[in-house]
């Protein structure tokens, strides 16, 4: 990279946590937030006492995000550390906006990009996410009623001053609230001083929107880092940090086809050579949820599994980091998903894509399997076809309109390149 270029970059990572700094600094000013005890300070967590303590911090982040002002849309994605920083300033609004949100309504598609293309701040949290839980881990002392999951939400510009919150349901149609949010108070301020990018949705192309789902993001980052790949342990790996991790005492075991299992009482683990671990309860499962009203909720149990998920999988992947993909009621029970990211580009792990898979039943962790991946960045950068090249070559997108989204796939190499994926 030439210093020029250098320069250049560092320039731009320094208005963008400027403006971060500057939208959080004017949100603290604002008499809601003066007034309900909203602060804008990253993770946020509530301690409630009952049998145990319950800690509710963030488990889900966005991998996107875009903002639409006046002259155009400036969005980022693909770049980890710009998104968090641009989300630690206006995070804090959607988690007010998800707390104070009223009864949902459905809308029409059209009206859902209106909204996109009016004063807005977009968040795409790549994953199915309850909205219950999202506004438990960014505001935690107040709860939000909303009882979907959705992956895309906007904080829109309404009618007069006011801010809405909408989304697409997990069910593909879209929603709107009335929120506590001003436009004058909260979101333009948070929005002031921010230039457009040239980022464009699908929709918004006439050369793409065609080809792509309206709703893929089209930015001139596509990512490019070749990473490392490595299995962390193995059945004959030093074992004692992870049996730890997992309050397993390991004095009872035995070696099984592939790896070892160990006991207690009826609670089996599994520890496989190919660093996969797989647990089954019995009748009295070691992992009960943490709950403080009269029966477990849904952040509560996904917050369960979300520590039980970091101590081990997320604790030895290395540059990566987890993210909840989804939290889906089954007749067995919530089977709660998460899955690696690599610098905001989404790992899919061997056939089935996810890193962690927990069942919760009856409040206790009945099963779960993990998949023990570490991920260390090279030097090497992929050679990505520009995203208008990449929709017009892969023959998917022309028979459906699928979004298209760079992504590694990890089969177990020792090595995994970023590609497109129409999706």
């Amino acid at each position: 990279m030439s210093g020029k270029r250098r320069w250049l970059e560092w320039g731009k990572d320094a208005v963008i946590v400027l403006l971060a700094i500057s939208a959080a600094y004017l949100l603290t000013k604002t008499p809601l937030v003066q007034d309900s005890g909203f602060l804008p300070q990253g993770e946020t967590a509530q301690t409630v006492e009952k049998n145990d303590t319950v800690t509710l911090t963030s488990a889900a982040y966005p991998s996107r995000l875009s903002v639409r002002v006046e002259q155009g849309r400036y969005a980022v994605q693909y770049d980890q550390a710009q998104v968090d920083s641009l989300f630690a300033g206006m995070g804090p609004l959607l988690g007010e906006a998800l707390v104070s949100a009223g009864q949902p309504e459905q809308i029409t598609e059209g009206q859902w990009q209106r909204y996109l293309q009016g004063l807005s701040i977009y968040f795409d949290f790549s994953g199915e996410i309850p909205l219950s839980a999202l506004g438990s881990w960014i505001q935690g002392e107040r709860t939000c009623e909303l009882e979907d999951s959705a992956r895309r939400i906007v904080l829109a510009a309404g009618v007069g001053d006011e801010v809405l919150l909408s989304y697409q349901a997990q069910d593909g149609n879209f929603y709107v609230c009335e929120t506590r949010l001003s436009k004058s108070l909260h979101l333009s301020p948070a929005v002031e001083g921010i230039e457009e990018n040239g980022a464009l949705f699908a929709f918004e192309s006439d050369q793409m929107e065609a080809f792509l789902d309206p709703y893929t993001l089209l930015t001139e980052e596509t990512g490019g880092t070749v990473y490392t790949a490595v299995t962390p342990i193995s059945a004959s790996s030093d074992l004692t940090q992870l049996l730890e991790n997992l309050s397993f005492n390991g004095q009872n075991h035995t070696s099984i086809s592939g790896g070892e299992a160990f006991l207690e009482g009826e609670n089996r683990l599994e520890i496989q050579n190919n660093g996969t671990v797989i647990y089954r309860a019995g009748q009295q499962g070691k992992y009960e949820v943490a709950y403080s009203g009269s029966e477990p909720t849904l952040a509560e149990m996904i917050e369960t599994v979300r520590k039980l998920a970091e101590d081990t999988v997320g604790s030895l992947c290395g540059e990566a980091r987890l993210h909840l993909i989804s939290a889906q009621e089954t007749a067995e029970g919530w089977q709660i998903q998460f899955g690696y990211q690599l610098n905001g580009s989404s790992v899919w792990l061997y056939q089935d894509g996810w890193a962690a898979q927990f069942l919760v039943r009856d409040g206790t962790v009945s099963e779960f399997t993990l998949h023990f991946r570490s991920y260390t960045a090279t030097e090497e950068q992929a050679l990505m076809l520009p995203v208008y090249r990449a929709a017009v070559m892969l023959p998917g997108l022309t028979e459906e309109q699928l979004e298209l989204v760079v992504q590694y796939r990890d089969q177990g190499d020792a090595e995994i390149s970023p590609i497109w994926v129409a999706q």
